[in-house]
């Protein structure tokens, strides 16, 4: 989160990201290192990087997790969910009674609509063992809309891609999104930053920004979890 933002955004992005650590630990399977410091788990650009503000939400939260049937939960996050969040066993493989769907606070972000334009030339080149794009078809989706498999169709074969593939294959926000044609060319148009689970982080701006706090806030965003100290 960027550090001039409400203190209470400040605060329960604190919280997840404590959580969420302290989670990975229980978990950690590698003897190095519990989480590492890019996209994939909690990025972390350096001391140089720390600001006032966010070290005031850290102290004002000491101590404070989500828990669930008395553990700390899988807190993830994301930046934008384009509108609603999503029931975790819709997008990835567990069920956790903590990541439930639920309409988010996000309208109005920078990521909140996107567009990106392809030609067919380009597109081909980035998806391989089809040959020349010729349709691209939503196969299967979550109940909001993320694209969970695609049809692609070229003038040599088919192929059926997941969602996470296609996003980072040509380099999308969010699987969210719906691929159209455009003259000789195609255009993605989507909604959101990333995998729409648990806090959303532009949800949690515009909420702290009316004055809703950020108990409250992980209230929302964590469905039947509750917030805890530990020692």
């Amino acid at each position: 989160m960027v550090p001039d933002w409400p203190l209470d955004a400040l605060k329960g992005q604190a919280v997840a990201a404590r959580s969420y650590a302290l989670y990975k630990r229980s978990i950690a399977s590698n003897g190095v290192d519990d989480v590492g410091d890019t996209t994939t788990w909690q990025v972390y650009k350096g001391v140089e990087s720390e600001a006032v503000p966010t070290h005031q939400a850290v102290d004002a939260t000491a101590g404070q997790v989500m828990i669930y049937g008395g553990k700390v939960i899988l807190a993830v996050f994301h930046s934008s969910s384009g509108g609603h969040t999503e029931n975790v066993e819709d997008s990835w493989k567990q069920t956790l009674p903590y990541l439930r769907g639920v309409a988010d606070y996000d309208q109005g972000a920078p990521v909140f609509e996107w567009t990106k334009n392809f030609s067919r030339t380009q597109l081909s080149s980035l998806i391989s063992g089809v040959g020349n794009v010729v349709e691209m078809r939503a196969e299967r989706t979550t109940p909001q809309g993320r694209v969970v498999t695609m049809l692609v169709k070229g003038d040599r074969a088919t192929r059926r891609i997941s969602g996470n593939d296609l996003r980072n294959a040509l380099n999308l926000k969010s699987t969210l999104f719906v691929v159209n044609q455009a003259g000789d060319g195609f255009q993605v148009t989507g909604r959101g930053f990333g995998h729409g689970l648990g806090l959303s982080q532009w949800g949690a701006h515009n909420l702290a920004a009316q004055g809703i706090n950020y108990q409250q806030i992980l209230d929302h965003y964590y469905q039947n979890a509750t917030l805890a100290r530990i020692p």
